[in-house]
């Protein structure tokens, strides 16, 4: 009878054992899972996955670096004559950012094939940092080789004339990342691609913009180059320029934002 007994209470601590190691196994291979699924699963079981805190962080970086991203277009700093009024910048689509091509705006048509130059004579002047700002013409469908297939499927590269008198109250810089584009009618805007398509535009006699130091003053003038990935008829161009404070004082600079379209040629 002892012999039986102790055979029993044997089978039945075997048994408790391989259990408990197969639920060791099954945790050990749902949590080092970073799909998601895996996730919740473990999370469900009372299980903290591990890794999830790595997870948690790459993502907060992923999004910090976007955000840095943003924000290396935008106006940068500006100062006063005794000190600096550091800009915030705005945040939108960061350039290469993929906008909702089902959306098409106010505009059903599209611009024709053929390269053309449209007029659009549009002037505007931001009232706290001075600077005067002309818009004078685009490029529609500019020939480029280099996005050749952008715009093979569907997509087209713009180039935009600006003319820049900055104001000498502050300093800083007018970038070309002030200026960004949406052909969904301003649901999305996207930034400039000017850096990529320098060489090509040159060649054509279309000189890229270069970043406006208020500080030089002058007369400043160039093209930017956008590629939205579903050709229009029209594009909506925005101009943002960051609130800020000058440095050193309460005086705070608001943001200004003004918006204009790009016709078809």
């Amino acid at each position: 009878m002892k012999r039986t007994n102790r055979a029993a209470l044997t089978a039945a601590a075997l048994l408790s054992c391989t259990l408990a190691f197969s639920g060791c196994s099954l945790i050990d291979q749902v949590v080092p899972d970073q799909d998601g699924t895996s996730g919740e699963q473990a999370g469900a079981n009372g299980q903290q996955p591990s890794g999830e805190d790595e997870a948690s962080q790459d993502s907060n970086g992923d999004e910090a670096a976007s955000d840095a991203g943003s924000s290396s277009s935008d106006a940068g700093t500006e100062s006063a004559d005794d000190g600096t009024a550091a800009s915030d910048t705005g945040t939108s689509s960061a350039d290469g950012g993929t906008s909702d091509s089902g959306s098409s705006g106010s505009d059903s048509g599209q611009s024709s094939g053929s390269q053309g130059e449209a007029s659009i004579g549009k002037s505007f002047e931001d009232p706290e940092m001075q600077d005067k700002i002309e818009v004078l013409s685009a490029v529609r469908n500019f020939d480029s080789s280099k996005r050749a297939t952008a715009i093979e499927l569907g997509g087209e590269v713009v180039l935009l004339e600006v003319k820049i008198t900055p104001g000498q109250k502050y300093s800083g810089l007018i970038q070309s990342g002030a200026f960004k584009i949406s052909n969904d009618g301003g649901a999305e805007y996207r930034y400039d691609q000017t850096d990529g398509l320098k060489e090509e535009m040159r060649a054509a006699g279309y000189d890229p913009f270069e970043d406006v130091s208020r500080r030089d003053g002058g007369t400043h003038q160039g093209w930017i180059a956008y590629i939205p990935d579903e050709k229009k008829d029209t594009y909506t161009i925005r101009y943002e320029r960051g609130a800020g404070k000058v440095m050193g004082t309460d005086e705070k600079v608001p943001e200004f934002t003004t918006t204009f379209d790009i016709p078809s040629a």
